[in-house]
């Protein structure tokens, strides 16, 4: 099974998460929810899913409500929640851990005004759908499987900037690569419009 394969077996089992836990409904009764990051791209390497939402006034009591009820399920093993509001974030952070298979799931879930400002990974994922290639996506797929390997660890939005906009292919090239670009998170890839036009 190649690195291409493995990702869209991942997807199908974190599609089959989301639909047992009727998360995408959930969300949606509050606001306007989006399937962002590696879940998004057909890029899930580490069992992760993420999730924003954006409503005129937020009220995570609402929806913890609906998501503490989920804890019923003997699948879901955790759930937690932390007001970010008055960080850079600057919104309601969610965490619920779905074990699977012997497998632990992490799904972290903002909830966001529709008025905050600056980037944002719903922003991200047209982007992303219209620039992979086969090609693309399999080169941030291995760089991810490697950096697990060596134990190495980087936020994917900087894999993604490296083989997207600096056209790096393999793992040693990554690396060689952070060496000259800033790795700090939090950090929000705005893609180079030149790029991003092509």
């Amino acid at each position: 099974m190649n690195s291409l394969e493995r990702a869209a077996k991942r997807k199908l089992q974190a599609e089959k998460i989301l639909d047992e836990l009727q998360l995408i409904q959930k969300w949606n009764t509050v606001g306007n929810c989006f399937i962002v990051g590696a879940a998004a791209y057909d890029l899930i390497v580490t069992p992760d899913i993420d999730i924003e939402t954006f409503c005129k006034v937020p009220n995570p009591q609402i929806i913890m409500s609906e998501l503490a009820l989920l804890t019923l399920n003997k699948n879901v093993i955790e759930l937690k929640y932390r007001d970010y509001t008055s960080t850079d974030f600057n919104g309601h952070y969610f965490k619920l851990i779905y074990q699977s298979e012997g497998i632990d799931w992490n799904i972290d879930m903002w909830l966001f005004s529709n008025e905050r400002s600056g980037a944002l990974s719903r922003d991200l994922v047209q982007f992303m759908k219209d620039n992979l290639t086969e090609e693309t996506r399999k080169a941030i797929l291995e760089i991810k499987e490697a950096l697990l390997e060596l134990n190495e660890k980087y936020s994917s939005i900087f894999i993604y900037q490296a083989v997207l906009e600096y056209g790096v292919k393999h793992i040693d090239g990554f690396l060689a690569w952070t060496k000259n670009h800033n790795t700090t998170v939090p950090f929000h890839w705005q893609p180079n419009s030149i790029y991003a036009n092509k």
